[in-house]
């Protein structure tokens, strides 16, 4: 009882706002999946739990290396072997920590760092707070192949560290940083890192990709399929000097498919004559005409993509074909086309450029520099 009457007299000492300064050395990431009300938690590690302030002073030495978090979709209660602390913070106060990786059931993953909690929309959501390189090498071998060479994987670690701070108050307003999905970068943890990955991190530290001054946006695609687009053309806004559409002749990535009956049902088309397409600037398609028996039906590009597939139809980046009652799409390219293609630096990579060259090539005008 007196552990956890200490505990919230040291709660009402903390600041109100621990986001107050950003520190780019550590970021905060939402993983997995949000908890419901009643659903249990378990973490586990081979070394002992403590639980730590955000400004990592030892609160608890919890003298168990598993320990269970109820949540009653109110408070946060751990409870472990002789050990409890009810009403657990909610706002990143308090840390859950430990000399070894930890590892949460509900992910079935392992994590550096440490484990704090949010509340949002009445669910509990897991917070991984971690040095922002070692957050990288969980998010590298989910980008790139570790198989690539070295100098692309350098230029794909500037790439998702520029992305990551440009990116560092995206949810803010849920008290955390990034989320671990491809609404910020895909991230697995501990278990994924690889020594290749690793080293391209490791090798490219506190450097980041800046224009004028400030981190750039580095956007980055899987393959630009020869032509590069324009971040004004790709999203609408302003236009930004270094995401610009231009030819690039190191990355194509062809691709071929022919429409199936089930695919036509999801369009909503039958009975195909012909079609027209309707280009941008960077020979990508924004709208398909079909022409049938029932007239002309109107499709967006991107609306077509996301009907048939964004793993099928890769890209915007392609041709239609009508014949023989058969409709073909041939395509190149894979993503939106926007920034660094990986495909691109793979393959520049391989004809003896540098990482420096891919960042020069992809973004015009920028300087790797250091973070601060």
């Amino acid at each position: 009882m007196k552990k956890i009457i200490l505990l919230a007299v040291f709660l009402t000492l903390l600041p109100l706002n621990i986001f107050a300064k950003e520190d780019y050395d550590m970021i905060d990431i939402k993983i997995g999946k949000s908890i419901s009300a009643k659903e249990s938690l378990k973490l586990k590690s081979k070394s002992n739990f403590r639980i730590i302030s955000s400004d990592d002073q030892i609160i608890n030495n919890t003298n168990n290396k598993e320990i269970n978090i109820n949540f009653d979709g109110n408070k946060i209660n751990i409870l472990g072997n002789n050990f409890k602390l009810q009403n657990f913070p909610q706002d990143g106060a308090f840390l859950i920590t430990s000399d070894s990786p930890i590892y949460v059931d509900k992910i079935k993953r392992n994590y550096g760092g440490s484990i704090s909690f949010r509340v949002n929309n009445k669910k509990l959501d897991i917070v991984n707070r971690i040095n922002i390189d070692e957050y990288l090498k969980g998010v590298l071998p989910k980008e790139m192949s570790p198989e690539f060479p070295m100098e692309s994987l350098k230029a794909q670690a500037l790439c998702s560290r520029s992305f990551a701070i440009n990116n560092y108050n995206k949810f803010i307003k849920n008290g955390y940083n990034l989320d671990d999905t491809t609404r910020s970068q895909v991230y697995y943890g501990k278990d994924v890192e690889e020594k290749s990955t690793n080293e391209a991190v490791e090798s490219t530290l506190g450097q980041v990709i800046k224009y004028k001054g400030k981190v750039a946006e580095t956007i980055f695609c899987a393959s630009s399929g020869g032509y590069t687009v324009a971040s004004s053309e790709a999203w609408g806004g302003n236009s930004v000097p270094y995401l610009i559409s231009k030819e690039d002749p190191y990355s194509t990535h062809p691709w071929k498919y022919e429409l199936k009956a089930s695919d036509l049902k999801k369009l909503n088309l039958t009975d195909i004559k012909d079609v027209k397409l309707d280009l941008k600037d960077s020979k990508r398609v924004k709208n398909l005409t079909f022409s049938t028996s029932k007239g002309d039906v109107k499709v967006n590009a991107n609306d077509f993509r996301k009907k048939i597939g964004n793993t099928i139809v890769k890209s915007t980046l392609f041709d239609v074909n009508v014949a023989a009652n058969k409709v073909t799409v041939n395509g190149k390219g894979y993503g939106h086309g926007v920034g660094m293609s990986q495909y691109g630096a793979v393959e520049m990579a391989k004809k003896g450029n540098n990482y420096k060259d891919i960042i020069d090539f992809y973004f015009p005008g920028t300087n790797i520099e250091k973070i601060k």
